[in-house]
């Protein structure tokens, strides 16, 4: 039987890098340009030059709807609280990352209307500073106005401000959350809700019982050396990243905890977690715990044996355990219908789908055979079921 093994140190330290962005308990400030070249730098060499091309682009466009606009006070700004420009850092535990391409297609269909005051805190009451908590695109916006189109030092330039008290942090997260969750502004994606209830929980003591759960779930991958990302962040190939979320946030906390275990054992923290590979174990784990079945370290290693004798845990779309389920899935289907076709009746069609509802029957059947331990039942909608001859 396979033992449980601690990851490999070498595996985990991209993991633990992105993991670390949850560990601080303070502000993550950055300044304008600060942000705008971090987030440049992390883009492939492909992307900096898409960007690149479009940023001329949108410049272009920019000066072609405002032909008059020459100095960057001639806009007609919202009246709010005026701050200057250099005043303004960005909180980036309450900003998700930002997207360049978005503010491109700002700067593109620019209108001075569109420039809601930045929403703000003062991190420290004694000094005129500030830490932007929501509209971090609006102001990477303003501040590539001044840069390349006005061409103005952004430390002599007034834009308008909204401030709030520093001590309402987790109601500016929570009011974040909403604010982004509507038509006409930048929606957030699960990472970015992740992330922020995460931050939530534990830079600013959120104790909503939704929040609470996502951060167990995420130091119960941390524990592992895995990590929640997107395509956005280009880091979806990396060893132990996970880049589905749905079946993560569906989960109770126990399950992800079990299924954190398992998808450490059966990657090696060696590559990414595949999303078939996700979305068929993330079944397994909560249908044991639907069953009540008793699952612990001992459990998950003997079914990461049996997943690896057979298919070399390889359950990504193209890998052993679909191309084996697929087979086992036809060969049942001609058996099933053979009294039909003797009969002289038409036969349907074989129709097999990569998805739990044709590979769940056949992990657990598989399973049922290989294992000395209990075996959750197969809750899939389909009369689908392994002929013997297709177990190994």
């Amino acid at each position: 039987m396979m033992t449980l093994q601690v990851a490999p140190q070498v595996a985990q330290s991209y993991a633990a890098t992105k993991n670390a962005q949850y560990s601080n308990t303070q502000s993550a400030v950055r300044t304008i340009a600060q942000r705008w070249k971090e987030t440049y730098d992390n883009l492939s060499d492909y992307n900096k030059l898409v960007v690149d091309l479009t940023l001329e682009q949108a410049k272009a466009e920019f000066r072609r709807r405002n032909p008059n606009l020459k100095k960057f006070k001639q806009m007609a700004l919202a009246e709010a609280k005026e701050a200057m420009m250099a005043q303004l850092n960005i909180d980036g535990t309450m900003q998700r990352q930002l997207d360049i391409f978005w503010v491109l297609k700002l700067l593109s269909d620019f209108l001075e209307t569109m420039v809601v005051p930045i929403q703000v805190y003062r991190p420290d009451p004694t000094k005129d500073e500030f830490l932007a908590w929501d509209g971090q695109h609006t102001l990477v916006l303003l501040w590539l106005i001044a840069t390349h189109i006005t061409e103005e030092n952004p430390e002599d330039l007034i834009i308008p401000v909204n401030i709030y008290k520093s001590s309402l942090k987790a109601q500016m997260r929570s009011t974040f959350i909403s604010l982004n969750s509507k038509q006409g502004k930048k929606q957030l994606e699960a990472i970015d809700l992740w992330q922020q209830m995460v931050c939530g929980v534990r830079i600013d003591g959120a104790t909503d019982p939704y929040w609470v759960e996502i951060e167990l779930k995420q130091q119960h991958l941390e524990k592992m050396g895995l990590f929640v990302t997107a395509a956005k962040f280009n880091d979806q190939n990396m060893p132990g990243a996970i880049s589905r979320l749905k079946e993560v946030k569906d989960l109770s906390a126990d399950a992800v905890k079990n299924l954190a275990v398992y998808l450490a054992l059966a990657t090696k923290l060696q590559r990414p977690v595949a999303e078939k590979e996700m979305v068929i174990m993330a079944h397994f784990f909560d249908r044991c715990e639907a069953d009540k079945i008793s699952v612990d370290n001992a459990y998950i290693a003997e079914v990461v044996a049996v997943v690896d004798r057979h298919w070399n845990t390889e359950m990504h779309a193209s890998g052993k355990f679909w191309i084996s389920a697929s087979n086992a899935y036809h060969n049942w289907h001609t058996e099933s219908n053979k009294a039909l076709k003797k009969a002289g009746f038409t036969v349907p069609t074989p129709r097999f789908s990569s998805e739990p509802i044709h590979g769940f029957p056949y992990l657990i059947a598989q399973l049922r055979k290989s294992m000395t331990q209990p075996v959750p039942n197969s809750d899939s909608n389909t009369p689908f079921w392994p002929l013997a001859e297709d177990l190994k």
